[in-house]
């Protein structure tokens, strides 16, 4: 029997592969994979997406895609026994760089010719995140030239044939590290390698400089990229603020995450156009969503809630009320799930890159979850009477657990309401001036909106 090759489909990957969506889909409240028929089937691809978050960018296609894929990662996040194992586990292998030593980088060729036998073994697809590291800006980095040189020399048995085809995806995250947040997939079209290949024969360098730039006019399409430094926050904060109305003026009639990625897109889109025609009406909106983000800070509220705008009394405490009554089942999945839940958090507050702090938690997580589990279990099946209700028990350990974090998002939210009603009530709340502000952002906004998506 032949080595086993890093691609090969193996029942012990499958096993691990299913614990990880499992985990993956508790993690994440919402996941959304759009155009996955853009895929090849039984051909050699690239899948080539944004890097905004460490590992979970690579856990988005382990648990996202039918394949097991392969992944090259920069050598340096290959640090201790534990996460190397897990690494190699999910079929991802270390490429070297300048700055991990010239030894180190001699050893890309063993790496290389991994991949080669990768494209044509064909069972899996290689997946290389272009920037070559990841950024906590939602905006495409400069590509390096490791993945073209590699697609290049892939392509190289089928000359100016198609064959080795690269698709461009594009990520983007509800919330870079709390947990129960969104993840948005979008699979572009795959670009043919083969339509360079005459031009690599002749310039190399120059087929990697134009794939390269094509690559990443795909890429910008399938993700957020906002490419304005100095008004970032501002966009950002606009995504929040705006992007119901915006969905509204282009008559679009869902909510889910496509929809309101392409209401972003555009918006973005319309902002940077009058950015280049006349700045000083988006400086007149930054200043207003600053003003108004200091607001919402000052008071502790987030903008649904000054969107929203009139609570009752009586209706929040009804829902008071129903907290109330199931705080015992809160209280049970607090107990049950708290300690495994707070280690990983207190050992990412020492991470110092926040990129890595979901990455750190899942993993973690995926560990002491089923470790401290087992225990309770055990102490479960000794201390409850009766095999039923141990059970019961036990099955209600991770039911409550999510119960129990979403009973305290709902404590949150409800303490941010009472808190907006009691500003409200004042004689000189800050509410006022929020509704008002908030109200002149979207006025200004829809002059500039308006006039763009509709031109005479």
């Amino acid at each position: 029997m032949g080595k086993r090759t890093i691609d090969q489909w193996t029942w012990d990957y499958w096993l691990v592969q299913r614990y990880v969506i499992l985990c993956y889909r508790v993690f994440y409240k919402r996941i959304y994979s759009h155009n996955l028929q853009n895929l090849p089937s039984n051909e050699p691809f690239i899948l080539a997406p944004n890097h905004q978050n460490a590992l979970m960018d690579a856990l988005a296609f382990v648990c996202n895609t039918p394949f097991q894929v392969v992944f090259l990662a920069r050598a340096d996040i290959f640090k201790g026994k534990l996460l190397i194992h897990f690494l190699n586990y999910l079929n991802i292998i270390p490429i070297y760089r300048i700055r991990d030593g010239i030894d180190n980088v001699r050893r890309n060729d063993e790496v290389f010719a991994k991949t080669l036998q990768v494209f044509r073994n064909k069972h899996n697809p290689i997946c290389i995140f272009p920037e070559g590291n990841h950024g906590d800006k939602r905006r495409l980095r400069q590509l390096v030239k490791g993945i073209f040189r590699m697609a290049f020399i892939a392509q190289e048995d089928y000359k100016d044939q198609p064959g080795v085809k690269i698709v461009p995806v594009g990520l983007d995250y509800g919330h870079y590290t709390n947990f129960r947040t969104t993840i948005f997939i979008n699979y572009g079209k795959p670009i043919e390698v083969s339509e360079y290949y005459r031009q690599y024969e002749e310039d190399k360098v120059k087929a990697m400089n134009d794939l390269r730039d094509r690559l990443a006019s795909e890429i910008r399409k399938l993700m957020i990229d906002i490419r304005n430094e100095e008004y970032y926050e501002t966009y950002m904060m606009l995504r929040t603020i705006y992007n119901s109305r915006m969905r509204e003026l282009m008559n679009i009639k869902g909510n889910n995450l496509l929809d309101r990625f392409n209401a972003d897109k555009k918006m973005i889109e319309i902002l940077d156009m009058q950015l280049a025609e006349d700045e000083s009406r988006i400086a007149a909106i930054d200043k207003l969503v600053m003003d108004y983000n200091l607001g919402l800070k000052s008071i502790n509220i987030r903008d649904w809630i000054v969107k929203k705008g009139d609570f009752s009394y009586l209706a929040e405490c009804l829902k008071l009320l129903a907290m109330i009554v199931a705080f015992p089942v809160y209280l049970l999945g607090l107990i049950n799930n708290y300690i495994p839940y707070t280690i990983p958090s207190l050992y990412v507050r020492n991470v110092k890159d926040r990129q890595f702090h979901s990455s750190m938690k899942f993993v973690l997580s995926m560990i002491f979850f089923p470790l401290y589990y087992a225990i309770v279990i055990v102490l479960a099946a000794l201390i409850i009477p009766g095999a039923l209700f141990s059970w019961l028990y036990i099955l209600l350990i991770p039911v409550s657990g999510i119960f129990a974090y979403s009973y305290y998002i709902w404590i949150k939210k409800s303490v941010a309401k009472f808190r907006f009603i009691r500003h409200t009530k004042k004689v000189r709340g800050k509410t006022g001036d929020l509704i008002h502000n908030r109200k002149k952002i979207l006025d200004l906004m829809d002059d500039i909106i308006l006039k763009n998506l509709n031109p005479m």
